[in-house]
């Protein structure tokens, strides 16, 4: 009887390890579930070029990409910036698009 007490405690305690443990990942989970254009990342067509819509938090002005006969007058520096930010996957490379292509 004393074993299966025991069993009883363990099994409860167990549980409530568990039960607490889920708790605990739903408070620090965050909201990365949430789809919206920082967690999921917009693309915008951008002269041909499919840039994430986030790298506006990088300092680019992706406004200026747009327009009438703007993708006509398009400078290398701009077809370098522009290309980089397609193939950037994170906030962070985008930043370095502008050195990088100017060091070109």
């Amino acid at each position: 009887m004393r074993y299966l007490a025991a069993l009883g405690i363990a099994s409860l305690l167990l549980f409530l390890a568990f039960w607490g443990g889920a708790i605990v990942v739903r408070l620090v989970a965050g909201p990365h579930l949430t789809q919206n254009e920082f967690t999921v990342g917009r693309k915008l067509d951008l002269c041909g070029y499919a840039v994430d819509i986030r790298h506006e938090i990088s300092g680019y002005d992706l406004d200026e990409w747009r327009g009438e006969g703007r993708c006509e007058r398009l400078s290398e520096l701009d077809r370098c910036v522009l290309g980089c930010l397609e193939a950037a996957g994170t906030i962070e490379i985008g930043a370095r698009c502008w050195d990088d292509c100017l060091a070109r």
